[in-house]
């Protein structure tokens, strides 16, 4: 009998060690304390990005380095083709200004009536209606947006 509780003892030693109060409470604090430092990066990370997107829509589109190239935009052959505009914000901002160039005052001598996006042989290009005020002419201008398409 003391043999068999003996054989008993030391099985239990070998497949369950020995419990440790402190080595269980060290791995409970570091698990908190990792899970509390990923908690707080994640939060300024999201706060940092909020930040900067909140930034980035409040400020006016930097057209100061715009370039317009190619046609007039009447037609796809004659398109205008918008350079270093650096990001859609900026390019899509520079469309609208070509336009007024051309057209005057947005919603006083113009209206958009539409836009879409297109692709033709690797290039990106933008096409935008508009009806003009009074009148009611409507104009196509097309333009080549592949300098600043997908950039944010």
């Amino acid at each position: 009998m003391a043999y068999e509780n003996n054989f008993i003892e030391q099985t239990k030693k070998y497949i369950y060690p020995k419990f440790n109060s402190q080595n269980l409470m060290k791995k409970q604090t570091l698990f908190t304390l990792l899970a509390f430092v990923f908690l707080l990066t994640s939060c300024a990370t999201m706060q940092n990005k909020s930040t900067s997107m909140t930034n980035y829509y409040s400020q006016a589109p930097d057209l100061s380095k715009v370039t317009y190239e190619g046609g007039d935009g009447k037609t796809i052959e004659t398109t205008v083709i918008i350079k270093n505009a650096r990001n859609e914000r900026n390019g899509i901002a520079a469309e609208y200004n070509y336009i007024a160039k051309k057209q005057g005052v947005k919603f006083t001598n113009w209206k958009p009536v539409g836009q879409s996006t297109s692709s033709n042989n690797g290039k990106k290009f933008d096409v935008i209606d508009i009806i003009t005020i009074p009148g009611n002419e409507k104009i196509t201008y097309y333009f080549d947006i592949t300098d600043f398409y997908g950039k944010l």
